[in-house]
């Protein structure tokens, strides 16, 4: 059986920023929390906990796909 060990805000923060060099403070996550536009998260009483699946496919999808030029970008953007 694999456990999957959970991330405060916290640390998913600091995780965001090293593995995928994306910079979102805890209250940045927090707000995007409350809006529904952040990563999945779960909570554990008053613990909020991040796994690092959920941060990794969040920001995969925040990140989108490559691109040669900025008109590459706008039109995946529209496609999407």
């Amino acid at each position: 059986m694999t456990t999957t060990r959970f991330l405060s805000r916290t640390d998913a923060a600091a995780y965001l920023l090293k593995v995928h060099g994306l910079k979102r403070s805890p209250k940045t996550l927090a707000k995007m929390a409350s809006q529904g536009t952040g990563p999945a998260f779960h909570k554990a009483g008053r613990d909020v906990l991040y796994a690092p699946d959920d941060l990794n496919a969040w920001a995969k999808k925040t990140i989108g796909v490559g691109a040669f030029s900025a008109i590459e970008h706008k039109l995946a953007a529209i496609a999407a």
